[in-house]
């Protein structure tokens, strides 16, 4: 699976990662299993990101939030 998208989304995903790598695969999982194919997170300051799920491409896409 490829992940792409906004290079400040990516850097709190990673943060994510290092930090609670549960929730992360919970988001994962959120994206690929809900009918928009989406799941929303916050980074640390508190701005909102949306991470999406590209099934055609297999690809995960981290865009900033609504």
């Amino acid at each position: 699976m490829t992940l792409s998208g906004d290079p400040a989304g990516l850097e709190a995903l990673k943060q994510i990662r290092e930090q609670r790598k549960d929730f992360l695969k919970f988001l994962i999982t959120e994206a690929k299993s809900s009918m928009t194919r989406s799941a929303t997170f916050k980074d640390a300051g508190g701005r909102q990101w949306k991470l999406l799920f590209h099934p055609d491409r297999d690809e995960m896409e981290v865009q900033p939030g609504p």
